[in-house]
């Protein structure tokens, strides 16, 4: 049985509606759903900068019908790649960034072939987190559409026959059903995120009833083990910080869905 300790860690002014985080060399990487930039955060120097993903007013605070919707941001070593949601044709976009240059890829032939392939409606595809392990990569599929597809969807490039769709059943919250919202690996096993949100909709936001925290192997070969966050928020986005002698620290980032541009990171504190 994991015990979990929520505190907040940092706040930063300039960053709406987080929904995916990276931490890295001292670094926070963070983007946004409703936002054309990729923020970085340097800890050390308190210093936010931007990095423009497109060029198009507006920039930030764009409305929901206009929006890339990135929802994850996930690192190889090398480059950060950020995903929009798929959820519609405008949230199809893959962004490459290698700390200096941009590259723009359109994703949607790939979210189509997921959708065809494992049979998820374009209204049950709203893709939350992704993470890259050697030649696959895996989406998490929030199951916030009509029929609740929880599910984590393996692609490999390389290898189409080893892609495979691994649905996922994963408690409510006071009554409301929870979906993913973002993972990170650590080792040989995935920590993910799930929120209760009551909407059935990838489109619409709904009231808020909390956050759950899952693990589950890399291989996916089990269930995972699911764990109830303390306090009522709405986490989009988690990142691995450190490992100490009690256990696992993350850090997590909410979205609030309000226009505040006041960023609350919390450390998670994950001990047995």
């Amino acid at each position: 049985m994991l015990k979990l300790i929520l505190e907040a860690f940092i706040s930063i002014t300039g960053i709406t509606a987080a929904s995916g985080i990276v931490y890295n060399n001292d670094e926070l990487h963070i983007v946004s759903d409703n936002s054309n930039y990729l923020y970085s955060y340097n800890l050390a120097q308190h210093r936010l900068s931007k990095t423009a993903l497109l060029d198009t007013e507006p920039m930030e605070n764009i409305s929901k019908a206009n929006k890339m919707d990135l929802e994850s941001i996930t690192f190889d070593g090398k480059c950060y790649y950020l995903y929009g949601s798929g959820s519609t044709e405008k949230r199809n976009n893959r962004f490459i960034w290698d700390g200096n240059k941009v590259v723009k890829e359109d994703y949607s032939e790939i979210y189509a072939h997921l959708m065809q392939k494992f049979k998820i409606s374009k209204s049950d595809f709203n893709i939350e987190g992704v993470l890259h392990i050697d030649d696959r990569i895996l989406f998490f599929n929030r199951g916030n559409g009509p029929k609740g597809v929880n599910a984590i969807l393996e692609y490999n490039g390389k290898a189409e026959d080893k892609s495979r769709c691994i649905p996922v059943e994963l408690p409510t919250i006071k009554g409301i059903s929870t979906g993913f919202s973002d993972a990170a690996l650590v080792g040989e096993d995935i920590y993910f995120i799930a929120t209760a949100e009551d909407a059935k909709s990838t489109y619409l936001d709904g009231e808020i009833a909390g956050s759950l925290l899952g693990k589950i192997p890399a291989d996916l070969s089990s269930k995972p083990e699911v764990f109830q966050i303390p306090g009522n928020h709405k986490f989009e986005g988690i990142t691995f910080k450190e490992k100490t002698d009690k256990g696992l620290i993350f850090l997590l980032c909410e979205d609030t869905d309000t226009e505040d541009a006041e960023l609350t990171v919390y450390s998670l504190n994950v001990t047995n």
